[in-house]
């Protein structure tokens, strides 16, 4: 069975941990903003110990490839490429969309549908459709929050999730929805699609892989001071 380092710092939770085969065999996180420069390496330190590996044990680094947020997502793949380019492991990038999903369906297993959303700001949001199997019905994409997104997406049993799910749901109540309260996306909740990765053999190229931010990002220069 692999075994894998998994590494997430797309939202709000800074989190690592380790798994033999199904198993979370250590973890650690923290739900604080702004928090993965300060804690980050630390925790992978932390669960390594803990489980009794060294990184040249592990078969793989698994992380949360994103859509999130920018500056998150680009210190978990800085740490993240570092440690395979010096244990020379393969690094499997997750999904944070489908991770939530999956997550929701563990809660509501006859749902026929998933719509994961994560916040964007604004009203805007990262959209993810799934099917009951974890199967892709609409690509991942920036979508702005409105009552469209009934129109287009809820089909049957539909369950909505994630931090623009709450939005989603609050604004405008849509009906013939099950809105699943999720704290948040941890490392753990990436094992799911990093064992498919895994078995199909779907490892990113290390020198040239970026995480999904799917929106292109905006660096606006700051006013100036009198």
């Amino acid at each position: 069975m692999p075994k894998f380092l998994l590494i997430e710092s797309s939202g709000d939770v800074c989190s690592a941990a380790v798994s033999n085969g199904t198993e979370i065999v250590a973890e650690k996180s923290i739900q604080e903003k702004n928090s993965h420069s300060n804690y980050l390496a630390s925790y992978v330190d932390e669960v390594l110990r803990t489980s009794g590996y060294k990184i040249n044990e592990l078969d793989a680094v698994v992380i949360g490839g994103g859509p999130g947020s920018y500056t998150g997502l680009r210190i978990g793949c800085s740490l993240a490429k570092g440690l395979c380019f010096g244990a020379d492991l393969p690094l499997i990038a997750c999904s944070t969309l489908y991770a939530q999903a999956s997550e929701a369906l563990r809660k509501y297993p006859d749902a026929d549908r998933v719509i994961s959303l994560i916040d964007a700001r604004r009203m805007d949001a990262y959209l993810g459709v799934f099917g009951k199997k974890l199967d892709t019905v609409v690509e991942e994409q920036f979508v702005t929050i409105d009552e469209q997104l009934a129109v287009d997406y809820v089909h049957g049993q539909t369950v909505a999730c994630g931090s623009g799910a709450a939005k989603w749901v609050e604004e405008f109540s849509p009906s013939d929805v099950l809105h699943h309260l999720f704290s948040g996306i941890y490392a753990k909740d990436l094992l799911a699609e990093a064992l498919l990765k895994w078995k199909n053999k779907e490892m990113v190229d290390l020198a040239y892989y970026e995480p999904n931010y799917i929106k292109s990002v905006f660096v606006t220069k700051p006013k100036p001071k009198f």
